[in-house]
């Protein structure tokens, strides 16, 4: 199964989720979870990374690392969470991911 390194991106992450109120955070968590979730149905969670905020901006602000069966169901699935979302198909070359 391939895998994919989806690039979470939004201009002013950082700046919105301060300002954000407590039912926009939560819905933002829940769609994460949504996402999470999807993955798992139809593929393998690798990684979740959340990053921090870096000096200068940059809008790229989360990465998951996942396997799942063909770019389409990537997309579909990014359709699932909170920001923009670039993907891009990684590859395996063979050293495992866990020890």
């Amino acid at each position: 199964m391939p895998k994919f390194l989806i690039l979470m991106s939004r201009p002013d992450h950082y700046a919105q989720w301060d300002t954000a109120d407590e039912t926009t955070r939560d819905q933002y968590l829940t769609d994460l979870a949504a996402f999470a979730t999807a993955v798992r149905t139809h593929g393998t969670l690798h990684a979740v990374l959340p990053l921090l905020p870096t000096t200068p901006p940059t809008d790229l602000h989360g990465a998951y690392l996942v396997d799942l069966p063909d770019q389409t169901t990537a997309s579909n699935l990014t359709n699932l969470l909170p920001s923009p979302c670039q993907i891009r198909e990684a590859q395996d070359v063979g050293i495992p991911i866990t020890a």
